[in-house]
């Protein structure tokens, strides 16, 4: 919507551009392909007025291969009337990306910088709210001086900035709505404010464990040169020059402190505009943090590129996971179910699965419980139990862990698993789920009240740890992944973690970049890089028991306990294959039958033998018909194309090839 000169209340609104309800929905999609001039009265946001901004460098004329600006979007209004004695100006802006610009805003030449303190953000106004661990809200609101506009045409711009060493790239900002009101009380008082925040970011500094302080000064005037900032902490004193230059806004200090006990006196003293200013208040230091990076890359059985490519693609990740340990013996890496280990140990030799089975035994690579990710809803129980098989054989021959499951992607759970796994000897479960379909799980914030237990419906529990997505370095820190992502995302990140019962100074990154595909060898090299600049939060690779286990032993017995689940409503996908979806169905209560009758002639006729080979191959059929895949990522957009049509082909055949092989045992 936008509005000129509407009544608002107790003051009146001068133009609103979109809606404060942080969607950029009502925005137009992709980049624009000239300069944005929207014009107020005559633009159409839904043209003319684009959602996602992307980032414009601040460099100097100096750097050589500096990133080309992009210039700023202009809003163009105007007043038919002499203005008013104060505005204001409001702007609310999603995050959306793995970074967070600040906001330059410019009013009739007149500029200013704006700093964001984003808050995470679970309303689903924008659906990267359902993937990104660091999806957030800002607000930028602010009171200017009537005399910066005039009668007629007015213009402001708006752009987003980072400084050119920190560029993440494809970073920006997206819109939510932007709004001006003619503040009729005139409040231009307190021109001048000042704020100190401690951050998650701490160095070692010799002997010294030091935090950054930041320390944001605001003001409605132009700077003076020579103006400062004095901060004490504890009794020290420290001081920084302001850079001025522009009209109003803010200014960003950081101020290395060292490590200082909570509640502890903190003063502020600034000198802008020629006012001194003080103030006085009691900090507390946060969190010495350490961030168990759980590297993994999720599996579809199809769903990205056919069956058998897929199963290249995951055979190769765990050559080249293995090659990564090697040259970095501290990472660590987590297949996503026993299926990419069944086809590593099918199509390599000897000395290669060897390899492999030796880097398992040694806790570098790790196998969770499932064969893969089912959707838990549609198998019988009897499956679900007979999807644990190939891993626990797997450790019984060599003496690999069986302690954990995990399911990715899909976001529902049916109730008899926490059952299942508890009475198979398995306690942890980890979910990274896409959350778009999956509110029940989003709005209860389950990924914020993990750990808890989840007690089955026979009182048996596992421990559970939800994660809001299954690529979470890819989305905090970009791939290849940048140090400078990560010093923006992560304070967001950790804004889950903060609530006082959350009692560890630990918590899990899990996954590291998206389904079926190359390991990016950078992610090995993430840790020791960042480590080497920071203190904390500290980052260690790690599989996903010893993580869960050490955020345990931090709670005590203070980790609560869920019952239940959200319903299977995510299975939907079966519907579109309900023939075959039957046939499995029914092949599911054949099975068993099957068994039992091959295992009773074995008892009837000693001479004979139960057909164990075949049996496995019909579970294993039965359990690939259930993995949560449904068809190509193309099936709905193109639903006869070849990719559709034989990935399709391929997922029917599991369910008829158990049918044949129940028919041939019984």
């Amino acid at each position: 919507m936008t509005t000129a000169e509407a009544q608002g209340g107790p003051t009146k609104t001068v133009f609103r551009i979109g809606t404060f309800d942080r969607s950029s929905a009502e925005f137009a999609g992709g980049s624009p392909k000239q300069p944005v001039d929207f014009i107020v009265g005559q633009s159409n946001p839904a043209k003319d007025w684009y959602a996602a901004q992307p980032l414009n460098t601040v460099s100097t004329p100096t750097e050589e291969n500096a990133p080309q600006p992009t210039g700023p979007w202009s809003i163009h209004f105007s007043l038919d009337h002499a203005p008013a004695a104060a505005y204001q100006l409001h702007i609310a802006v999603l995050i959306e990306t793995a970074s967070v610009p600040a906001l330059r805003v410019a009013i009739n030449g007149k500029q200013g910088t704006f700093y964001l303190q984003p808050k995470l953000d679970y309303s689903s106004g924008d659906q990267g709210d359902s993937f990104d661990p660091a999806y957030s809200h800002a607000d930028v609101t602010f009171i200017f001086p009537g005399r910066y506009l005039h009668s007629g045409t007015n213009a402001i711009t708006l752009q987003a900035i980072e400084e050119a060493d920190r560029v993440v790239p494809d970073a920006g900002l997206t819109y939510d709505a932007i709004e001006l009101d003619r503040d009729a009380e005139g409040l231009l008082s307190g021109a001048s404010s000042a704020q100190i925040f401690p951050t998650i970011f701490y160095q070692q500094q010799q002997a010294q464990l030091e935090e950054t302080v930041d320390v944001i000064v605001s003001d409605r005037e132009r700077v003076k040169p020579g103006s400062s900032v004095e901060l004490t902490v504890a009794g020290k004193h420290y001081r920084q020059a302001l850079h001025g230059g522009q009209d109003f806004g803010e200014e960003k200090l950081a101020f290395s402190i060292p490590e200082f006990p909570v509640h502890t006196e903190a003063q502020l003293r600034w000198n802008v505009a020629g006012h001194a200013q003080h103030k006085e208040e009691f900090i507390d230091p946060q969190k010495k943090w350490t961030l168990y990076l759980v590297p993994h890359i999720h599996i579809d059985v199809g769903y990205s590129d056919y069956q058998a490519k897929v199963a290249v693609i995951q055979s190769r990740a765990i050559d080249e996971a293995m090659g990564l340990t090697a040259q970095h013996p501290d990472f660590r890496f987590s297949l996503d179910g026993a299926w990419p280990l069944e086809q590593f140990m099918k199509t390599r030799t000897p000395a290669e699965r060897q390899r492999l089975i030796t880097a398992i035994q040694k806790q570098q690579l790790f196998v969770p419980a499932q064969y893969a990710s089912l959707l838990t809803g549609f198998p019988t129980a009897e499956t679900l139990i007979r999807s644990l098989y190939t891993s626990a054989n797997f450790s019984r021959v060599h003496g690999t862990p069986f302690n954990y499951a995990n399911i990715t992607d899909v976001p529902s759970f049916t109730w008899s698993y926490a059952s299942i796994l508890a009475s198979s000897g398995i306690h942890e479960l980890l979910s990274g789920s896409d959350n778009y379909r999956g509110p029940v799980l989003l709005q209860g914030r389950l990924n914020e009240n993990s750990p808890f237990w989840w007690e089955g419906p026979d009182g048996q529990k596992v421990l559970f740890w939800y994660s809001r997505i299954y690529q979470q370095m890819q989305a905090l820190f970009g791939l290849p992944p940048l140090l400078s992502a990560g010093h923006d995302t992560l304070p967001l990140f950790l804004q889950m973690y903060e609530r006082p019962s959350y009692r560890a100074n630990a918590t899990i990154l899990f996954g590291t970049q998206v389904e079926n595909t190359d390991l990016f060898p950078q992610q090995a090299e993430l840790a020791q890089k960042w480590n080497s600049v920071y203190a904390y939060p500290h980052l260690q690779y790690s599989g996903f028991h010893e993580a869960l286990q050490n955020i345990a032993q931090q709670f005590g017995d203070n980790i609560p306990t869920i019952r239940g689940d959200g319903g299977p409503y995510w299975e939907d996908g079966i519907a579109s294959d309900a023939r075959y979806a039957a046939m499995e169905r029914a092949n599911e209560s054949r099975g068993p039958s099957a068994e039992k009758l091959s295992t009773l002639t074995s008892l009837v006729n000693p001479k004979l033998a139960a057909d164990k080979v075949d049996l496995d191959k019909m579970w294993i059929n039965m359990v690939l018909m259930d993995e949560h895949t449904w068809d190509s990522y193309n099936s709905i957009s193109d639903p006869t194309s070849t990719e559709a049509v034989r990935q399709l082909a391929v997922k029917d055949l599991y369910a008829t090839n158990a049918q044949d092989l129940s028919r041939f045992v019984m």
